[in-house]
């Protein structure tokens, strides 16, 4: 527990960029995400990214407002959505990430062309103090750019190991106190697949009661 608490980053995420991301135009990457637009009543004003977890439902990052088919919101008030959207392309597969690994974080860019970095997964959590989650985040030091927010972080195996939330200034911010990260080019924070899972079972479980309610009054 104190080697956890030793390396434990406190912070505020913003937005923008963090380095700079290459255009993907054909890779195994982009094939794991798709660009997401808001709703009424603002059509089209923001954009994110998204990952279909199954063959119903997509996740992408909550502070993308107005997303529309809105299904669950993260439990803990984390930066989590879950939201209806049938399957068009081949899911990825998901898994935990592994500390040190290398992995491609990527996603839509402003210009709709898509966007990577890569980079590495740092053992070092992050709580977000912008909110009261309480959540403990991922980190990876890719590079990611404004549209790149819900976009997969994808592993050397291919399988999707969370999702593009935000960045962490490390020229704002004294590093020098988290060991963790103290090296660390940039910060990109990701939320994992662990909590992705987690939320999942909790709506999981909702639609399941809802749909046996459905049928006790339907019978």
């Amino acid at each position: 527990m104190s080697m956890i608490k030793a390396c434990l980053l406190l912070g505020a995420l913003c937005a923008g960029c963090n380095g700079v991301v290459k255009p993907e135009f054909a890779s195994s990457t982009t094939n794991n995400y798709f660009p997401v637009f808001s709703g009424f009543p603002l059509p089209y004003f923001y954009m994110a990214s998204a990952v279909q977890w199954n063959e119903d439902y997509a996740v992408t990052t909550a502070h993308t407002p107005l997303i529309p088919y809105e299904k669950f919101r993260c439990s803990t008030g984390c930066d989590l959505v879950f939201f209806r959207h049938k399957a068009k392309t081949r899911i990825p597969s998901w898994r935990a990430a592994q500390p040190g690994e290398r992995i491609t974080s990527t996603g839509a860019s402003p210009y709709l062309v898509a966007a990577s970095g890569q980079g590495k997964v740092y053992p070092a959590p992050f709580i977000n103090t912008d909110e009261d989650s309480g959540e403990l985040y991922a980190i990876h030091d890719a590079p990611i750019a404004k549209g790149m927010s819900g976009g997969p972080v994808v592993a050397g195996d291919g399988s999707v190991v969370g999702i593009n939330m935000g960045i962490y200034s490390v020229t704002l911010n004294d590093l020098s106190y988290h060991p963790g990260v103290k090296d660390a080019q940039r910060i990109s924070v990701f939320i994992p697949y662990s909590v992705i899972l987690r939320e999942w079972t909790l709506l999981h479980a909702k639609l399941t009661s809802t749909d046996r309610r459905s049928a006790s009054i339907n019978e």
